[in-house]
């Protein structure tokens, strides 16, 4: 054992934690990426024919858009799941933050939501800013999932 390791072993030890297994890139777009998604809710995401609707109310009803086959919000606890995965099971991780972009993309077919138990509809006018900062997080997402994939697929041919 040479001085280095007799120096360094045992901070490699103290500060062997998932984040740190990450690589700084895919860190700074985790980093990036919660920052937008938090920034997102309080703003509009969606300007309606009756009202405009910011992030928050959409991520705390979004779960019902099951009964109208709208499956966008389901993208976000995808996405939790493969943040929590992408140290242990990059791969997977990668895989499920692909299904959540491609669920947060179908964001872009809606031009109606449900308004009522009466079969009332309201129209989509436009997405806000809200909706790309929520749209770009996932985004990133996959980006720092795609990362960490191609670092264990380089870490496993070495």
């Amino acid at each position: 054992m040479n001085a280095y390791h007799a120096l360094f072993l045992p901070y490699k030890k103290l500060t062997k934690t998932p984040v740190a297994d990450l690589s700084l890139l895919a860190r700074i777009f985790i980093f990036i990426g919660m920052f937008f998604y938090l920034f997102s809710l309080p703003l509009v995401s969606l300007f309606t024919s009756s009202e405009d609707i910011q992030g928050i109310w959409i991520l705390l009803i979004g779960w019902m858009g099951i009964i109208i086959f709208q499956f966008s919000w389901f993208a976000n606890p995808l996405n939790l799941l493969a943040m929590l995965l992408m140290t242990k099971r990059p791969l997977a991780a990668f895989l499920l933050s692909i299904i959540a972009f491609l669920l947060a993309s179908q964001t872009f077919s809606f031009s109606e939501i449900p308004a009522g138990l009466n079969n009332e509809k309201v129209f989509i006018k436009d997405m806000g800013l809200g909706f790309y900062f929520w749209y770009m997080s996932h985004g990133l997402f996959l980006i720092a999932t795609l990362i960490e994939a191609l670092k264990r697929a380089q870490k496993n041919e070495d």
